[in-house]
């Protein structure tokens, strides 16, 4: 199906083919006059009558096709308009006839020369016309397609690769939680918090944004369970002063990350959140106290570079910085 919008992509492109046809139509004519040696303004007359219903023929040819081609296939639309300027110029025969009978009397061979020459130029520049719309309206479809064939493979890739952070995240959670069940009060609450997630995680899934407040919830719910492991040990702060939408699940797997690879070489970790407006873009910034973050650990696990992918698929700029990590978002 094609969708035509005549008034962007035609607006200057008919009235310059009606302009076209009547200047092309007084040349013919003074050609003709030129070839038999005699000029009569009554020959011009005649050629500016005939140019002017074969250009209005014509332009309504061109509107024609371009209402036929959400209907009916490309011959059929070929037929129909050689039909009607076919027709229109015999119309226009018999009505210079009925108006300019002498012409056809003491210049008949240069009149029959002229309508003949003129119907021919016109049917040249009706199938010129006719195929330039075609063509702009088959490139402007397949562009479409191509856009929604781009458009369809970016959701798909965003949402596998959405789908492959959730088996990771309760893998380690699991594991955390049996480290807990000596203490029951704590394993019931990284249970519960545990829940919660798997629950927001569950509803989230087919969304493709999320308010950075749902996420900033699910990530203290993260940090909670993992501040019931290691106590003390852990540490975290999360500032958040703005809103927006974001993808669900980009803010968790860095948390872990940070988590994974620092708390066991430290006494003690801190991991701080801060999400702000700044100028006209939606920062955020993770950054945990060994600060080693950096780009050549890309790669090298899940976590970082399916966050990156999925940050940059989703418009975003995704930076390593001062050892942490910063997210930008046009505002």
């Amino acid at each position: 199906m094609f969708n035509i919008d005549s008034k962007k992509r035609f607006g200057f492109f008919f009235p310059s083919i009606f302009i076209i046809t009547q200047i092309t139509g007084i040349l013919l004519s003074l050609v003709v006059c030129y070839i038999l040696n005699d000029f009569t303004w009554q020959f011009i007359h005649a050629a500016l009558i005939n140019s002017f219903i074969l250009g209005a023929a014509l332009v309504g040819n061109c509107t024609l096709t371009q209402s036929l081609l959400v209907k009916t296939r490309i011959i059929f639309i070929l037929i129909i308009t050689f039909s009607v300027i076919t027709g229109v110029a015999c119309i226009n025969l018999f009505l210079l006839l009925f108006l300019e009978p002498a012409l056809f009397v003491y210049y008949n061979r240069g009149a029959i020369s002229f309508l003949l020459l003129n119907y021919l130029f016109i049917t040249a520049l009706q199938t010129i016309c006719t195929g330039s719309i075609i063509y702009k309206e088959i490139m402007i479809e397949k562009e479409k397609t191509i856009s929604s064939e781009r458009l369809l493979k970016n959701q798909m890739e965003m949402k596998l690769l959405s789908e492959r952070i959730n088996p990771h995240f309760l893998f380690n959670t699991l594991n955390m939680i049996l480290t807990l069940l000596k203490d029951p009060v704590k394993a019931e609450h990284a249970l519960l918090n545990l829940s919660d997630l798997l629950r927001d995680n569950l509803d989230n899934s087919d969304k493709e944004l999320i308010t950075i407040q749902e996420e900033v919830d699910n990530v203290r719910k993260y940090l909670e369970i993992q501040k019931l492991r290691f106590e003390n040990k852990l540490d975290f702060s999360i500032i958040c002063n703005t809103s927006f939408l974001i993808p669900p699940l980009i803010l968790q797997p860095l948390v872990e990350n940070c988590i994974k690879h620092n708390i066991k070489s430290v006494q003690s970790l801190s991991v701080d959140i801060t999400i702000s407006r700044i100028n006209n873009k939606q920062v955020i910034t993770i950054l945990d106290s060994r600060k080693v973050l950096n780009d050549t650990m890309l790669n090298h696990g899940h976590g970082l570079t399916i966050t990156k992918k999925r940050v940059e698929k989703s418009g975003g700029v995704f930076s390593f910085v001062n050892g942490g990590v910063a997210i930008s978002f046009r505002a």
